[in-house]
């Protein structure tokens, strides 16, 4: 019979052994009782919402012309605390302040300088 390893290296290479089979049993039985999730993206599908939570489908031409609320379509929804979103910093940085009349003249939209409701 021929000796392969030592008594030393037995006592390392059975555990390690030990160790990576039992990593390996539990990675299969880990797949086994939960498939692993497929992601599509940071939110479910939804549709998107009118200010009176009317969808607006613009395939099928439904609500297509008018503007999407975003409380309707993602506080409603239970996806997104609508409520604390803006109540943070970020976004009502600038609520108070007007913007500069370069500001005005360079982007008509703007209503502050701050990024109030998002970045333009």
């Amino acid at each position: 019979m021929i000796r392969l390893f030592g008594a030393a290296h037995k006592k390392f290479i059975v555990p390690m052994c030990l160790a990576a089979l039992l990593s390996v049993s539990w990675m299969f039985s880990a797949f086994a009782v939960s498939p692993p999730k497929v992601f599509s993206g940071v939110c479910p599908p939804f549709f998107l919402r009118d200010e009176q939570g009317q969808i607006i489908n613009p395939v099928k031409n439904e609500n297509a012309t008018i503007p999407y609320s975003p409380k309707q379509t993602c506080g409603l929804s239970g996806c997104h605390d609508y409520d604390k979103i803006t109540k943070g910093y970020h976004f009502q940085q600038g609520k108070d302040e007007q913007p500069s009349q370069k500001l005005k003249d360079l982007y008509q939209w703007v209503l502050s300088p701050g990024q109030y409701g998002g970045r333009w």
